[in-house]
């Protein structure tokens, strides 16, 4: 899979963040808000998009999940170095190619159990080494449209203004993605509609009005 690093550097000694970094997958799908940290030892890290659950640990602090991630050692380890060497290198893009060239995914939709407006929830998978996590798609009045992880932020009048933390950079890729995820979306609510007629007894129809 090819990918491109993209390294924007902070001149501010004082904060722990030193850079931002977007990776922009097979040309076709973009992750932002990857960050450069220094820890209290000096050593750098890198840390991905993530949120605060409503889980505590042991002692009690919020428990934090990314919502997108390696999902492997192997290509943990390849990526956080290639982006850690971009950073010490003043290097600003950098392009790599691992494996095959050519990009694969696969899309795993699941019904929501929370808001009663998503229909479902579920992931992307890249290559089967790299996840995005927290895709849903949501009923709306003009019908069910896919929503990428996003982050909110308010502007200067208290207005609540939202950007995608990662989404697709073409349209014929963004239409071929979504097309899957709403073809998957489709599938649960037929389940869903199919598991409810078979609960239903329709030989009990004592009380209903006929004409």
């Amino acid at each position: 899979m090819k990918y491109n690093i993209k390294v924007n550097k902070i001149n501010n000694s004082e904060w722990s963040t030193k850079a931002f970094v977007s990776i922009v997958f097979g040309d076709a799908f973009k992750v932002n808000d990857i960050t450069i940290r220094e820890s209290n030892k000096g050593t750098l890290f890198v840390a991905m998009p993530g949120y605060r659950t409503n889980q505590l640990d042991e002692q009690g602090r919020s428990v934090y999940k990314n919502y997108c991630y390696p999902t492997t050692a192997e290509f943990r380890k390849e990526l956080f170095d290639k982006i850690i060497k971009a950073y010490k290198n003043d290097a600003k893009e950098m392009e790599i190619i691992s494996g095959k060239e050519e990009m694969s995914y696969q899309v795993f939709m699941y019904k929501s159990k929370g808001n009663t407006n998503v229909e479902s929830i579920g992931r992307i998978i890249f290559d089967n080494c790299f996840s995005v996590d927290g895709v849903k798609v949501i009923e709306s009045e003009k019908g069910s449209f896919v929503a990428m992880p996003s982050k909110s932020k308010t502007d200067e009048n208290g207005k609540t203004e939202y950007s995608d933390i990662c989404y697709p950079v073409t349209k014929d890729f963004r239409e071929q993605l979504y097309k899957n995820i709403l073809e998957q979306n489709n599938v649960i609510k037929e389940k869903e509609v199919s598991s409810y007629m078979e609960n239903i007894d329709l030989s009990k129809d004592e009380g209903l009005p006929f004409r």
